[in-house]
Formats: C-alpha cells, structure tokens, sequence
C-alpha cells in the first residue's frame, strides 16, 4: 500500500516522498533512532516514480538510500535488490564504472543474506547488459559470476556466464584469451559431469586458437585434452583432431573439408561457430603456422604423427582484416 494513504491526503510526488523518507532518517526529540522501515518505503516509492519521470540519477540515489536503509535493519536481501536495480539505471545512463560498483555492492549484499548463487547470478546479469559497451569490465563481472558458482559447488550454474565471457573476448578479437576461458569452462563441465558442454568447449578453445593463427597453441591445448574420457571418441574431438592435423599439414583444402564433414561445429556458441566456418583465415601464412606445429610447411610428411615436436610459436593473428565479425 502507498505511504500515501497512510498521510490521508492526495498522492505524493517524488520529491515529497524524498521528503518524507529523510525526516525519517533523522532523529528527534521525541524519536532517538531513524524510522529506517518508514524511510525505505518512502525511499522505494520515490526511486520508483522518479524513474518513471525519466529522472533516472535521482532515482539511482533514491534507491542506493533504500537499500543503505535496509542494511541498517539487517534486510540484505532487499538492500541487494535495490542496488541491482540502481546497476541497471545506471547503465541506462552509460555510466559504467557506477553499473560495475553497484553490481559488486549488490553481489556482497546477496551473500550477506546468505544467497552465494543469486549473487553471482547478479553479476552474470549486469555483465550482459554492458557486454557491448564496456566488454573489459563486463568479462571480468561475467568471470567473477563463474569463479563464484564453481565456489558454491554450483558449476553447473555457470555455462551461460562462460559462454558470455568467450563470446566477449571473440568479439574484442582477444582469441586466445577466449580460448583460455574455454578451457576453464571445460574443466568446470568436467567437475560438473557436464560432458556435452565440456566437448564443445575444447572445440571451441581450439577453434579459438586456430583463427588466431596459433597452431602451435591449438596443437598443445589438443594434446592437454586429447585423453580427457569425456572428450574422447566424440565428434568435436575428432574434429579438432582433424583441423589441427590440416593445419600442421598447411592444407587449406583439409581445413575446408573437416569444417564441411563436421556437425559439431555449428553447435558452437555463435562467435566460435563463426569463426569456424571462416578458417583457414585469409593472410594466414599456413606454411609458417606448419612449420611452427614441427610439420614440413605443407610438403609430404611421411610417417611422421602430427602431435610429435609440440613447440611455441604459430602464425600469429596480428591485425588481419576481417570481412564478417563474430557478433
């Protein structure tokens, strides 16, 4: 019910709401402590009314207040609440170190109240309203959601917030720290018995790799978890073998071919499902790339297995122009 009925009069606007709601934060003659009940409805009805006049920063400040008034009487949960909802205005006024401050609070607040999962869920949330516009600060919300669930032994909880976090990094063409954050899902789906996931996200880190150009890097992740049992005798295994294996043979026609003959693939998250249909990249230097993965440049290897001679180095992405982003 409104605080409004409860004066007896007509309804109240937003600014005799924030009125109201400061004279019950202070104390009187006759009251010693802050009515904090009393002044976080006044504060809520106002935040909501200024947001619906379009005074979106007065209604930030009006629901931080509510939300300090609900710590104050141990209410953690609405007091996260109400700073999630102050993340989501101020990324509406592209404010976005505010959007990242309030997620945190909000997250503290959610495991305060003893809500670990919803917490980091929260951060999950936040993180993909400014994945576009402030990426950095969006993948670090989006990774810190993961670390938080796999902490609460809810890794299950955390593929979204993974897939996020990669299709991020794909987009702002940081490959190999998408195929980084890959492997840690990975090894997330395997606490989790998650097996379909995990595969993909191997595909998905090599995938990464290889459109970096590093087929050093993809060849020595293959064989980091190549013998993993769920990866094992899979169809995205045997893809990634196959691409690899073109690649240290610097045979475009192979790349082609294994992307085509793979079903897998196109059940990638769409920025690794992208970049899988355009490798080999042009302006890769495939024979470079080979002769860095210990094959011959492209010339007939002969009986040589192509995980023998895993070394550093590859083609390196560098600056390459790209007709298609990975959006």
């Amino acid at each position: 019910a409104s605080r409004d009925a409860e004066m007896g009069g007509g309804e109240m606007t937003a600014d005799e709401l924030l009125a109201k709601a400061e004279k019950k934060m202070t104390t009187t003659l006759t009251r010693w402590k802050p009515d904090y009940e009393s002044a976080m409805l006044y504060f809520d009805e106002a935040a909501t009314k200024l947001k619906q006049a379009g005074r979106k920063q007065e209604a930030i400040i009006a629901w931080e207040k509510c939300a300090e008034a609900n710590e104050r009487t141990g209410n953690d949960w609405h007091a996260g609440k109400h700073l999630e909802q102050c993340a989501q205005l101020a990324r509406d006024l592209a404010l976005h170190d505010q959007v990242v401050a309030y997620a945190e609070r909000a997250c503290a607040a959610y495991v305060s109240a003893g809500r670990a999962q919803r917490g980091a869920e929260c951060l999950g949330k936040i993180a993909r309203l400014i994945d576009e516009a402030a990426p950095d600060e969006a993948y670090d919300l989006a990774s810190r959601a993961c670390e938080m669930l796999e902490d609460d032994g809810k890794a299950a909880n955390a593929r979204d917030f993974y897939s996020l976090a990669g299709a991020i990094r794909m987009c702002q063409e940081k490959f190999a720290d998408a195929a980084e954050t890959m492997l840690r899902f990975g090894a997330s789906c395997d606490a989790a018995n998650a097996h379909a996931s995990l595969r993909k996200a191997y595909l998905s880190a090599v995938v990464a790799q290889l459109y970096a150009g590093n087929g050093a890097e993809a060849q020595q992740l293959y064989a980091d978890v190549g013998e993993i049992d769920a990866f094992q005798d899979s169809d995205e295994q045997r893809c990634a073998y196959s691409l690899v294996s073109a690649y240290r043979d610097a045979d475009a026609d192979a790349v082609r071919s294994a992307i085509a003959a793979s079903n897998a693939l196109t059940f990638l998250d769409a920025p690794f499902a992208r970049a899988a249909r355009k490798l080999p990249r042009p302006g890769h230097d495939l024979r470079a790339i080979s002769i860095a993965m210990g094959g011959d440049g492209g010339a007939a290897a002969a009986g040589e297995r192509f995980m023998d001679g895993i070394g550093g180095g590859g083609g390196g992405d560098g600056d390459l122009p790209d007709d298609e982003d990975l959006t």
